[in-house]
């Protein structure tokens, strides 16, 4: 009986020491400690970094939502890091783009960040019908950070959810950005206020309308998994995946609701690649079939593998 109390007690300390030292703290070095909430840590390249009250509600509220839903109390770091630092602290360019690592960090823009600037300046090629439905949400000042700082963060949360329970070497690179897609849109649409959900929306449709892709390189699943970082560093390479991604979890999370953000993870666990190694597509694509039935595939289906 003592050695079953003994194991039990081994079982829980480690399990206590996992959660709380997954995070990566060489990551925080020469970054201030920010204490303005008690839900997550928080770190900054400013001592007393401003205009930042939004985004930590939204990140408190998400982590409510995933806590609940994952049944969770994931310990994590968001480092707020102003542009000329950014190479320091993030895996790619460019200042601004939200970015989540494996051991509990996530990345956020910090004041006016290049990446919003280059996507505030494109709106100048923006018809007025489109830059009035814009305002609508974001006043007559759009200001994107409140896009890529406040609601993309939430993607990335969703991500530091999955890989804490799946870790570095996932199964497919397309399903970890289709979960944090949906991760994205289930946490916002359950914000008691709703002002993030429709900047959100509005920004991402108007991407989607309005096509600015041009001629890309990359269009494939395949090609997604096989050249994952030039992709991420060719913005809008990767910016034309997720707009598919996103607009597939939204009709996932109307059909299905916080069930399918369930299953999915389930199910990346399950086929965990460090457990039962890399399968085939059609493997994946039956054990899929199998877990979510016809009407989640046909939603799946990638139309851009020719």
């Amino acid at each position: 009986m003592r050695t079953f109390y003994l194991i039990v007690l081994l079982l829980f300390v480690s399990c206590k020491q996992g959660d709380s030292e997954w995070i990566d703290r060489a990551k925080h070095v020469g970054l201030f400690k920010i204490n303005a909430t008690d839900k997550f840590e928080m770190y900054s390249t400013q001592s007393k970094p401003e205009h930042l009250e939004n985004t930590i509600g939204n990140i408190e509220s998400a982590k409510k939502y995933f806590d609940k839903i994952f049944e969770e109390d994931l310990k994590f770091a968001v480092l707020f890091i102003d542009n000329k630092n950014w190479d320091n602290y993030a895996f790619a360019p460019p200042p601004g783009m939200p970015q989540a690592y494996y051991e509990g960090n996530m990345v956020l823009g910090l004041g006016k960040s290049i990446m919003a600037q280059r996507h505030e300046d494109a709106l100048k090629n923006a018809s007025l019908t489109e830059l009035d439905s814009l305002k609508k949400y974001y006043g007559s000042e759009i200001d994107l950070d409140l896009f890529f700082r406040d609601a993309l963060s939430i993607h990335e949360l969703g991500h530091l959810y999955q890989s804490y329970r799946t870790g570095r070497n996932s199964q497919r690179k397309w399903l970890d950005e289709l979960f944090g897609n949906l991760c994205q849109v289930a946490a916002i649409k359950n914000f008691e206020d709703q002002s993030t959900f429709q900047r959100m929306d509005a920004y991402q449709e108007y991407v989607i309308r309005a096509n600015p892709w041009g001629e890309i390189k990359f269009t494939t699943l395949d090609q997604f998994e096989k050249n994952y970082f030039e992709i991420f560093k060719q913005g809008r390479n990767y910016g034309w995946y997720q707009t598919k991604f996103y607009s597939k979890a939204k009709r996932l999370y109307a059909l299905y609701g916080d069930n399918i953000l369930i299953k999915i993870l389930d199910f990346q666990i399950k086929i965990n690649a460090d457990n039962i190694g890399k399968i085939d597509n059609k493997k994946l694509h039956n054990m899929m079939l199998e877990e979510f039935g016809v009407e989640t595939m046909d939603i799946l289906e990638w139309k851009y593998d020719s």
